[in-house]
């Protein structure tokens, strides 16, 4: 029971999915209050060549704390928005504990792609793209979760009659936050791949380690996890 008399299976969804929201924006505000222009200074860091290549150098000045900080968010908030796309195709007997299985395949599938970064490195002539790349999906995990947060805001509490008619994944009708988190992503992804290939291109790598790059951590999962989305997998 909570202190409201409601028994604890009762409580909607919208109710707790607050916790890991406001969990999020107390870390942001903390993270912010740490480290002055943290959060900017990692957008600029992400979408600009230059800064990129400054960065990969070690110039960028976030600590390590910070930086698995920011990470952390990103992974709660995608787990956020990709437990509320999979209830649609899914009803989970226990949501609570579905959701923290959603949140550990988020993590475990990050980690996953950069033990592997760091495995492939270790064995082929690829080190240098192999370095940069995953320093640049680090920094993609790091901001994509404060590009999320309007979206994940509308999802949850956003009424019915704002949502939109297009077909997504299986469905009609989408929360309009929804529509926005699927196109950020989709945008998002589509500069992060350019600026990978970019860099691979710049210190002349081999068009068969980047396509080997694209095929296996980043084309791959995403098959996998739209499969999930629709029920297919």
């Amino acid at each position: 029971m909570n202190q409201t008399g409601i028994p604890i299976d009762k409580i909607t969804s919208i109710e707790w999915m607050l916790v890991p929201l406001m969990i999020v924006l107390v870390s942001y505000a903390i993270i912010r209050h740490m480290q002055v222009g943290v959060i900017s200074n990692a957008f600029r860091q992400c979408f600009s060549f230059s800064l990129s290549n400054q960065d990969y150098k070690g110039a960028h000045g976030l600590s390590s704390r910070l930086s698995m900080a920011l990470v952390f968010n990103s992974i709660t908030v995608i787990s956020i928005l990709i437990y509320k796309l999979l209830i649609k195709v899914i009803s989970p007997a226990d949501p609570y504990l579905f959701y923290g299985l959603v949140f550990g395949g988020v993590f475990f599938l990050l980690a996953l792609k950069f033990a592997v970064i760091r495995l492939v490195k270790g064995i082929s002539e690829a080190n240098d793209v192999l370095e940069k790349a995953k320093s640049y999906n680090f920094r993609y995990y790091q901001i994509i979760g404060v590009l999320l947060l309007p979206g994940i805001i509308a999802i949850l509490f956003f009424p019915h009659s704002t949502n939109i008619n297009f077909q997504l994944l299986g469905q009609k009708s989408h929360n309009i936050g929804e529509a926005y988190c699927v196109f950020l992503l989709a945008i998002s992804y589509i500069i992060r791949l350019f600026q990978s290939v970019r860099q691979s291109l710049g210190v002349k790598v081999s068009w068969f380690y980047i396509i080997l790059y694209l095929c296996t951590l980043e084309i791959l999962p995403l098959v996998v996890t739209y499969l999930l989305l629709v029920g297919k997998f």
